[in-house]
């Protein structure tokens, strides 16, 4: 789960509402804001509470938003057909800097998804058997990336994280948190989180890689029916696996590299939607579309990770990956839930 932010920022842009004329739409970090026509002006301080963030009920009380809360929860909303991400509200102190976290002073938490129930499989954790990034989203950072810097778009699957690796010559598997028990080898495949060590371009990438380091770790997303809203396809039962990362030793591969490590090997990877010169709204509209896992009755995608070409560290964000999450995911029907 990326991390809550409640930052003082400003009201970057005003421009008017399409269909009223007392409301504007306001820009406020990489997010699209209703608010009413007056009041604000481009450059006032305010503090910002994203879309998932749950408010003590005397703070939404002395906002006088509680009523629009889905049980303390702060949601993405359309106010006369266009899109409203979070609220806006008056900094309690205006002495108070741009760019602070004030989530504790207001007493802001953010919203967990339920956790889905396990089945038991935990396994003794291993330290070199590492969790993933926690990718944050580009909306709160919308200047970790220069403009016109050449960046890898790749869809974001809408499944569950997954981790396979070979460690000191030991296979091992899990979820985003948890290492998994191994099962007998005929149950790889009905196994979610094992299920990729039944692919033979997988099991051979680490077991190749594994001769000359002593820690490769391939991420990826399992995804197919009952795991979330999108099935890409698959019928009870049977899922599917693309792999988006891969650790050596300690250290990411480039984007290039990795995708032709994986294609050198037959490991399927999530699909690369574009390489573009940054710009935010180029990556909003990207966002959008359909998936590119299916050709026929393709759903919509749920987003973006939007990567540099060559690793790098941002003092705010740490290694430089972000999301993009597209509107018509956030306004859609999803399954909401996390695997630990």
């Amino acid at each position: 789960m990326s991390s809550l932010i409640v930052p003082v920022t400003v009201i970057e842009k005003l421009t008017p509402h399409s269909n009223a004329d007392a409301l504007e739409l306001a820009q406020v970090l990489g997010w699209q804001l209703v608010v009413k026509k007056g009041e604000y002006q481009e450059g006032d301080k305010i503090v910002y509470f994203l879309i998932d963030t749950v408010l003590p009920l005397e703070t939404s009380e002395h906002f006088g938003v509680t009523r629009y809360l889905s049980k303390q929860r702060i949601r993405c909303a359309k106010l006369r057909g266009e899109p409203s991400f979070g609220l806006a509200v008056r900094p309690d102190d205006e002495n108070w800097e741009i760019g602070l976290n004030v989530a504790e002073h207001y007493g802001a938490t953010k919203y967990e998804p339920p956790v889905r129930p396990g089945p038991g499989d935990a396994e003794q954790q291993h330290p070199l058997f590492v969790a993933y990034t926690e990718i944050e989203n580009m909306r709160n950072y919308p200047d970790i990336f220069e403009d016109g810097e050449p960046v890898f778009l790749s869809e974001k699957v809408h499944g569950t994280q997954c981790r396979v690796a070979l460690i000191e010559g030991e296979l091992m598997a899990g979820s985003k948190m948890v290492r998994r028990k191994r099962p007998a080898e005929d149950a790889f495949a009905s196994s979610i989180y094992w299920s990729p060590l039944a692919l033979e371009p997988v099991r051979t990438l680490l077991e190749e890689l594994g001769k000359s380091y002593r820690q490769v770790i391939l991420f990826g997303e399992v995804y197919g029916s009952k795991i979330q809203s999108f099935h890409y396809g698959h019928k009870a039962g049977s899922l599917g696996f693309r792999a988006f990362d891969l650790m050596v030793d300690g250290h990411y591969h480039n984007w290039p590299d990795f995708v032709a490590l994986c294609q050198q090997y037959g490991v399927e990877t999530v699909p690369v939607v574009a390489m573009i010169p940054f710009d935010l709204s180029t990556v909003k509209s990207y966002s959008e579309g359909k998936t590119l896992l299916l050709t026929d009755d393709a759903h919509i995608r749920e987003g973006l990770v939007v990567r540099p070409q060559v690793e790098r560290i941002h003092p705010k964000t740490g290694r430089v990956i972000l999301k993009y999450v597209s509107d018509s995911y956030l306004f859609g029907t999803k399954t909401d839930y996390t695997d630990q």
